[in-house]
């Protein structure tokens, strides 16, 4: 590898590491035909035949590279986060079920006692006694039967309260709406403003390095650090009535109606100094630990322009966010309003 460094005239360790990436990793990005990967190739071998060997091109091109890498991790962690809406699916189907052939129970159970109610009436009036037995007995036996269709219909709408739970909210982070909620919402609310306008907010919510978390702590730890998030996150937006969600992976989303764009950069500021500030303890067979994992988010902030839909806000929430990551992370950008 260094000879090909030294035919740009340079043999620096972390330009060999460059080309090592561009040689040896490059094949591991799946994401890419062979045909990009050849074209990813020629651009970096572009770069070096600039001969500009600054710490400042240097930065560029690593950059160039990471934006390659992300684009794979992110295609991974979709497909993760298709495969967890699958099971979401699953269960909500499964319960959907439930609740048909409970009610279909329910009708034929009702018909049972509405026939058997039939039957004991006509039994009640053949006796023979005088009407204002046979009216009393009967008006007992109607409330009897009531009373038993209310118990069934409030079994039922407690079940149907269970399953509107599980569509519109995340099975993990229990707190928060799921993606198939948030979809909806969004443009229901930005069809609104075209006709009443007001401050609309997006704020696009990411883990910073949430990778590392997973792949030092486990899996387990990564999924308690959404929680404490999730938990953080909704307390922040009950406060200003704001519409919390998961977006996909570690990324959540809160929707805020009513707030001044100043007012809206300051609540996300508050949330990302709470995150920062959050004492968080892994659990490792039900203990925590004595020393706290500090973890940091970036958040994008995106505010509602006149003529813009729900998918241009989104992008523009999201490319504020992506803009946080490129400046540091555990940062707050707005987007620009000309994105």
């Amino acid at each position: 590898m260094s000879e090909v460094l030294k035919n740009f005239g340079n043999s620096d360790p972390d330009w060999v590491a460059v080309v090592l990436f561009v040689r040896n990793l490059l094949g591991q990005l799946t994401v890419y035909t062979d045909e990009k990967k050849a074209e990813i190739q020629q651009e970096v071998f572009a770069e070096l035949a600039k001969k500009d060997f600054s710490h400042t091109h240097f930065e560029t091109v690593i950059a160039m590279l990471d934006m390659y890498v992300m684009q794979t991790i992110g295609t991974l962690e979709l497909e993760e986060a298709l495969t967890r809406e699958k099971r979401s699916a699953a269960q909500l189907l499964n319960e959907m079920d439930e609740v048909i052939n409970t009610m279909t129970g329910a009708n034929e159970r009702q018909n049972r006692k509405l026939d058997a109610f039939k039957e004991r009436t006509v039994g009640v009036i053949e006796s023979g006694k005088d009407k204002s037995v046979i009216v009393a007995k009967v008006r007992d036996m109607f409330q009897e039967l009531i009373i038993e269709f209310k118990e069934e219909a409030a079994e039922l709408h407690a079940r149907a309260k269970m399953l509107e739970r599980t569509a519109n909210f995340d099975p993990l982070l229990t707190e928060l709406h799921n993606r198939r909620a948030f979809d909806a919402y969004l443009p229901e609310v930005v069809s609104i403003m075209d006709k009443e306008p007001s401050p609309l907010t997006v704020m696009m919510i990411d883990v910073d390095h949430f990778k590392t978390v997973n792949d030092t702590y486990g899996h387990q730890a990564g999924d308690d650090v959404l929680r404490a998030l999730a938990r953080i996150i909704t307390a922040h937006a009950i406060q200003y009535r704001g519409f919390a969600a998961r977006y996909g992976g570690e990324e959540l989303v809160i929707v805020a109606k009513g707030l001044p764009p100043d007012v809206a950069t300051l609540r996300a500021e508050a949330i990302r100094r709470d995150v920062e500030q959050y004492d968080f303890r892994i659990r490792t067979d039900g203990k925590l630990a004595e020393k706290p994992l500090k973890f940091t988010i970036s958040i994008g902030i995106a505010h509602w322009q006149e003529g813009w839909d729900a998918g241009r806000l989104v992008r523009a929430a999201d490319m504020a966010l992506y803009d946080a990551k490129n400046r540091g992370r555990n940062m707050v950008c707005q987007a620009d309003c000309e994105q």
